[in-house]
């Protein structure tokens, strides 16, 4: 995630990323502008997602024609999510109530869930996650503080379909 240009695309490509992040947080040391953005999403392989990284963004609707997913990192509402004119990723702080919140809402794709409000990089104990992952319906996403030094024990104690890395791989 937070990728901005062809180097890191091609690097996270290579390394077997499926989706590739481009934040569109204007006060994040990773902002990238769309048109940027798009560029990149050129070169990516028909297997890798390019995923729109958003914050409380009232013009979702100018994401209609984007060729990804949209990852929505706010006070977004389920009726917001449902509306997205793209899948979505729904972002939020571990919260066991908040995970049961999502679960199965219309048009997610999948459930974040982060240490801390995101781009923090601050890891949670993803032992009580676990337990509740294979009762969902909804896939989840594990970031926050992944490093090479923990993330393959964040995949085995809790098995999630993916893992969103920053800041720890940089």
């Amino acid at each position: 995630c937070g990728l901005v240009d062809e180097d890191m695309v091609d690097f996270a490509v290579g390394a077997g990323a499926h989706a590739i992040g481009f934040v569109f947080v204007e006060h994040s040391p990773r902002y990238i502008h769309r048109y940027e953005a798009e560029q990149l999403l050129l070169q990516l392989p028909d297997d890798v997602v390019g995923v729109a990284v958003l914050h409380d963004s009232p013009m979702l609707h100018s994401f209609a024609n984007w060729k990804g997913w949209l990852q929505l990192c706010g006070d977004e509402d389920e009726q917001m999510v449902a509306n997205a004119p793209r899948p979505v990723i729904k972002a939020i702080q571990w919260d066991r109530e908040e995970v049961l919140r999502w679960d199965g809402c219309e048009n997610l794709s999948a459930i974040l869930v982060d240490g801390s409000s995101g781009g923090l990089g601050k890891t949670f104990d993803v032992s009580e996650l676990a337990e509740i992952i294979p009762l969902l319906q909804t896939p989840i996403i594990i970031a926050g503080g992944l490093t090479p030094a923990n993330v393959q024990e964040v995949i085995r104690v809790s098995r999630p379909a993916g893992v969103d890395v920053s800041s720890g791989v940089e």
